[in-house]
């Protein structure tokens, strides 16, 4: 007779993530993806890891293609950098980031319109642009446009880190 794998619940996303598991494990154990793992966590009140919190502060409304790209990766490392401090991020993560980081060091912002086109080699799936710093940028590391919802604690997350990976 086969053993029967439990039930995917809250309570046991979170016992497994004590001992250690990460979401995607998780996901794997029970032949489920990662976003069920999350959704589970979200819907039923779970606790949200560092990256996840820091998430919610992300500015911008991004399609299901453009989560793709490399800037929406890149964006997304740099908020679970600023939550943790690169702490359990892997050495793709961190160095997907110190590019990120090199291109605003260079007097660039990341833009997000869903109006931007794709440009071959660089970005296919449009939506994400590099754009020189304006002075009305600030000390922010992307630009604000109509397409940003930007909250107080994403002022303080969307800056280049006082220490860089």
């Amino acid at each position: 007779m086969m053993e029967q794998t439990p039930e995917l619940s809250l309570a046991l996303i979170e016992a497994l993530k004590n001992q250690g598991y990460t979401q995607s494990e998780i996901a794997r154990m029970f032949g489920k993806t990662r976003q069920a793992v999350s959704w589970h966590k979200r819907t039923y009140g779970g606790s949200l890891t560092p990256r996840e919190e820091a998430l919610k502060h992300y500015p911008w409304q991004v399609s299901h293609p453009q989560t793709q790209t490399t800037a929406y990766r890149a964006s997304r490392d740099h908020c679970e950098y600023m939550a943790t401090g690169g702490k359990g991020m892997t050495v793709r993560e961190l160095g997907r980031l110190r590019n990120f980081y090199r291109k605003i060091q260079e007097g660039f912002v990341l833009e997000h319109d869903p109006n931007i086109p794709p440009e071959p080699g660089v970005n296919k799936y449009g939506g994400f642009a590099w754009r020189k710093r304006r002075k009305s940028d600030g000390d922010l590391i992307i630009r604000v446009n109509q397409y940003t919802t930007l909250t107080d604690e994403g002022r303080m997350l969307w800056r280049l880190p006082p220490d860089l990976p």
